[in-house]
């Protein structure tokens, strides 16, 4: 027992001095920056060429993938447009057509991607036109984005891959504790989700894959990427993307 004691007192003399010595500051330290609340990253400068701006950052990537990343952005829209959400639907449909993003879209003409069919659906938004009297066009501009990502030349499988990889970290940056944090990402995710099912479709042997990827869909609500109460957790959005990879992995 007096082994115990002796050892116990410098620390005893110890927290005696600490007591002497003055309290440390109570106001706030550095603080961490918020991200933004909403929609993909913004810079200060200029896009450099093959840039492109993500709800994760700025990526440098080819002209087809960019396509992709893009294309996430149109199927998003036309999706919120279907669920009556123009209000929504609206800046992911101008993605594809601001001059803003005329660096982004840099390429896209050697695909043969058209994006007539998706001015005329933003028209449609912007005029308040019920989504049930645009069927026609939302599909025409659905069958323009497919077009424009097959004429891309990307190996189908790569692509899946690729729109599995930005659903992950839109989703990610759009959801917390299982709440949105910033719409325009998590319906973006959605984009990529539905894109990846669709390409998948036209792949041989590829039923297990499609399987996955509608499982993946289904995991927003049933009308879409509206705006909901709670949401599926990043965690379990993780898993069921890399069961789609694994999927994916076999063919």
């Amino acid at each position: 027992m007096s082994y115990f004691r002796q050892a116990l007192i410098p620390v005893f003399l110890l927290g005696l001095a600490a007591c002497d010595q003055p309290a440390p500051a109570t106001g706030p330290g550095p603080q961490a920056a918020i991200p933004g609340t909403n929609g993909p990253v913004v810079t200060d400068r200029p896009l450099a060429r093959d840039e492109i701006r993500t709800s994760a950052g700025i990526r440098v990537l080819p002209a087809e993938k960019r396509l992709a990343v893009l294309a996430g952005s149109a199927s998003a829209g036309l999706a919120l447009y279907q669920a009556g959400e123009l209000e929504a639907a609206a800046p992911h449909l101008e993605r594809l057509l601001s001059p803003e993003t005329a660096t982004e879209r840099e390429g896209f003409d050697r695909f043969g991607f058209d994006p007539a069919s998706l001015d005329t659906v933003r028209q449609a938004v912007q005029g308040g036109v019920p989504p049930e009297d645009a069927m026609e066009t939302i599909d025409a501009a659905q069958a323009a984005i497919f077009s424009g990502l097959e004429g891309s030349g990307m190996d189908s499988l790569d692509l899946v891959l690729f729109l599995l990889e930005v659903c992950g970290e839109e989703y990610g940056a759009g959801v917390m504790d299982a709440a949105i944090q910033r719409p325009l990402a998590y319906q973006v995710a959605y984009g990529h989700a539905v894109n990846a099912r669709q390409v998948a479709r036209g792949m041989e042997d590829a039923g297990d894959l499609v399987l996955e990827l509608e499982i993946l869909v289904r995991m927003w609500p049933d009308n879409g990427p509206v705006t909901a109460d709670a949401v599926a957790p990043v965690a379990a959005m993780g898993t069921q993307i890399a069961r789609a990879r694994l999927a994916a992995s076999v063919l």
